[in-house]
Parts: structure tokens; C-alpha cells; sequence
């Protein structure tokens, strides 16, 4: 286990279902993950990557057991609180990349700032033409996403969880 985990899950199971259709996708799972350390999920289509990625993220809540991101137990917290501490410290990159279609890709890198504003809008747009300069995007910076390929949508996805 990590020293001072950054994020840890003790015991967390997560069942859907009930009866005949119940299924347990998540098992008295544990990990404790420290901010210097990076961790791959993998295994096969159905195993329950998503639904722990969303648990540790606290969007699906676990049947049992606890999350914690630092000190804070993730589930103790309201949706609200939830949803201020996912702005506020965690960057979430979905498979379908969850792009707004009628935003550009500054536009989407941007939007936690428009939803909770932390920064000044030209900071703000500074920050996301920074962010796409890195991920070599600049010059896709002005287009929907309908005009770009599936891996600049992704990393104009991975741009918006770098905001924060």
C-alpha cells in the first residue's frame, strides 16, 4: 500500500441489481495510490474498470466500503460536495470524450471555467491555448469537435481534465 495515499478505496463493492439480475462488479476491492505514483486499470470488457473509475471518482457510489481522496471520505460528502471536489481535484477523461459539439476545442478545454470561474477569461483562454499547444492541437484550437479525428477529440478531452 502507499504511504499517504492520494486516492484509497478500502473494501468497496459495488452490486447492480438485485434477484436474479444481480450482479457483483466490484468485490471487497482495495488500493491506496500516492500522488507520486501512476496506475494502469486494464482487464477485459465487463470487469468492472468503468464502474470503479466512476466509484473512485465519486460518481457511482459503492454498495459498501470507502473512498477517500486525501482525508476527504468521498462519499461523505453531498452530490454537491462531490461535484465541487471532482472540479476541484480530478480531471476525468471519458471514452466517449464527452465533448460539448457546439463549443470549439478552446471553447471545451475551457468550460469548467465558465460553469466555476477561477480564472480571468483571457487567463482562462491563455491556460486552454497552453494546454492544446502541448498537446498539439493549437492549430485546432478554433474547431468543433464534428471536424476533428477521434484522437484530437480525446486530447482535447485530456486538455479539459488538465485545467484545473
Amino acid at each position: 500500500m502507499a504511504e499517504n495515499p492520494l486516492l484509497s478505496a478500502d473494501s468497496v463493492s459495488k452490486t447492480f441489481g438485485d434477484g436474479h439480475s444481480r450482479v457483483e462488479v466490484l468485490k471487497n476491492l482495495s488500493l491506496a495510490i500516492a500522488s507520486s505514483e501512476s496506475c494502469a486499470i486494464l482487464g477485459p470488457s465487463g470487469s468492472g474498470k468503468s464502474t470503479l473509475l466512476y466509484t473512485l471518482a465519486g460518481l457511482e457510489p459503492p454498495t459498501s466500503g470507502r473512498v477517500h481522496l486525501g482525508d476527504t471520505d468521498v462519499y461523505s460528502l453531498d452530490e454537491r460536495g462531490r461535484s465541487r471536489l471532482r472540479r476541484r481535484e480530478i480531471g476525468f477523461v471519458l471514452q466517449d470524450h464527452g465533448l460539448l459539439p457546439y463549443l470549439t476545442a478552446l471553447e471545451n478545454v475551457q468550460i469548467a471555467n465558465a460553469v466555476a470561474p477561477s480564472l480571468e477569461t483571457r487567463a482562462a483562454a491563455r491556460r486552454a491555448s497552453e494546454l492544446l499547444d502541448r498537446l498539439g492541437l493549437l492549430d485546432r484550437s478554433s474547431h468543433l469537435p464534428q471536424a476533428l479525428s477521434g484522437g484530437e477529440k480525446q486530447r482535447v478531452a485530456i486538455g479539459r481534465a488538465l485545467f484545473l
